[in-house]
């Protein structure tokens, strides 16, 4: 095996310092400075992203307090809204309630006094009536006899005085 020739070993320890000193030049002074670089650069991004979801997260936060806020708000508004509106149907209602009952109340008392006027106009008819009817019957049964027929008269009318 050529390799394991004594005679090479000069040559070849040469060769490889030479090209270990190049590997190592190229990677202490290009690569590795680019690959540190990307890594510092994705440090920062990563910790300007944290910075930004935490400012995020706060902002979230407080949207979310004004939200429930704002909500809690209109229902206070909302609560008082329909209670001002409870309040105020409940007093036209009461309102109109009372007037219908005045008006009732009128009609009633109004319907009442009819009434009251038209038995006062009847009982005058009925008056009338047996008046005429009881002088019909003791004209013909008295046949003409004036005397008993005023006497006649006078009970009916008192009679009829005491029915009313």
């Amino acid at each position: 095996m050529p390799q394991l020739e004594i005679t090479t070993y000069p040559s070849q320890i040469f060769w490889l310092v030479v090209s270990f000193l190049i590997l190592y030049l190229i990677m202490s002074r290009i690569i590795i400075p680019r690959i540190s670089s990307v890594i510092k650069s994705r440090e920062t991004e990563i910790k300007n992203n944290i910075h930004i979801s935490e400012q995020m997260y706060k902002d979230t936060e407080i949207i979310n307090n004004e939200y429930e806020e704002t909500k809690k708000n209109i229902e206070n508004e909302a609560r008082g809204i329909i209670n001002h509106l409870k309040e105020t149907t409940s007093k036209k209602i009461n309102n109109s309630t009372e007037l219908l009952k005045k008006r009732l109340e009128q009609k009633l008392e109004k319907n009442e006094q009819e009434i009251i006027n038209n038995k006062k106009k009847v009982l005058k008819e009925i008056k009338k009536i047996s008046l005429n009817l009881s002088e019909e019957i003791i004209r013909k049964i008295s046949n003409g006899k004036s005397g008993q027929k005023n006497k006649l008269k006078s009970i009916i009318k008192k009679n009829l005085e005491e029915v009313s």
